[in-house]
């Protein structure tokens, strides 16, 4: 038993030696083992949070747009479905100029639930970039961040694109923010969702672009009294005024330089004739 006993402490003051054994000059310790590369190694970076007020604010006449989602507490709301969901948002956002056109009790007559759901109305509940528009145009139409009620037509010719509702045709006119997961374009127009509209609301119309002008025609009758007088073609006949043998080869004006320099020569060689008779 004694012998056991003392075997045991053996171990442990032997055990206790290499255990607090100190390291030798240079020497560092070994990486820990729990420290293995895994799959999600480094973690993946989050995407850079944006401030969609103050994109509204800083990047266009969207003060309207932006006191509409401020009082009906969507601009939190937005955020979250871009930055706290897998699929994004995009955002329509009409000019101040769209809200003006639109006749004062048109929007102040709505409540403020039916106000939420116009401005949401305004989203998808995915973030789509301007090239994803083509492929949106052919499925019909697109459900809205305000549910089923709320759908829109988005139709893309040539570049440009447009979003419908019952009551409105609005086109996409510039992109404020593409970059994932919140895209956010302008639109020249409201637009009003028959959901809330049961009959043409009241709008001013909204001036387009000045369109570029016809070309005019190549030819034909009937020209009017506006059109361009065509272009006379030059005479291949007449030579270049900076053009030396086409200068040999014309014809000497009476009344031009050139011209008087033929009747100058006459004079002095009769003058020299004169003199040389009276000599003789």
């Amino acid at each position: 038993m004694r012998r056991a006993v003392a075997l045991l402490a053996a171990v442990v003051v032997s055990l206790s030696s290499v255990l607090h054994r100190p390291l030798a000059a240079g020497a560092r310790l070994a990486p820990a083992a729990s420290l293995h590369r895994t799959d999600t190694w480094p973690p993946t970076p989050q995407a850079k949070r944006v401030n969609l007020t103050a994109i509204l604010t800083l990047d266009g006449p969207f003060r309207a747009f932006l006191g509409y989602l401020q009082q009906t507490n969507l601009v939190e709301v937005f955020q979250n479905q871009a930055y706290l969901t897998d699929q994004g948002i995009t955002i329509f956002v009409p000019v101040d100029t769209a809200f003006a056109a639109i006749k004062p009790p048109v929007l102040s007559g709505l409540s403020r639930h039916q106000l939420k759901n116009l401005m949401m109305s305004h989203t998808l509940a995915k973030h789509y970039e301007l090239a994803e528009f083509e492929g949106l145009s052919r499925i019909g139409p697109v459900t809205t961040l305000a549910g089923g009620l709320f759908t829109v037509n988005v139709t893309y010719d040539a570049g440009t694109v447009h979003v419908r509702s019952r009551w409105a045709d609005a086109k996409v006119v510039g992109s404020v923010s593409v970059d994932a997961p919140m895209a956010i374009y302008e639109l020249d127009r409201v637009l009003l969702p028959d959901a809330l509209f049961r009959a043409q609301p009241p709008v001013a119309p909204v001036p387009d672009a000045p369109a570029a002008p016809p070309p005019a025609p190549a030819g034909g009758e009937g020209g009017g009294a506006d059109e361009a007088p065509p272009t006379a073609e030059p005479d291949p006949a007449a030579p270049g005024r900076d053009d030396p043998a086409a200068a040999a080869d014309a014809p000497v004006s009476a009344g031009g330089a050139s011209g008087d320099r033929l009747p100058r020569r006459a004079a002095a060689a009769a003058a020299i004739g004169a003199i040389a008779l009276v000599a003789l």
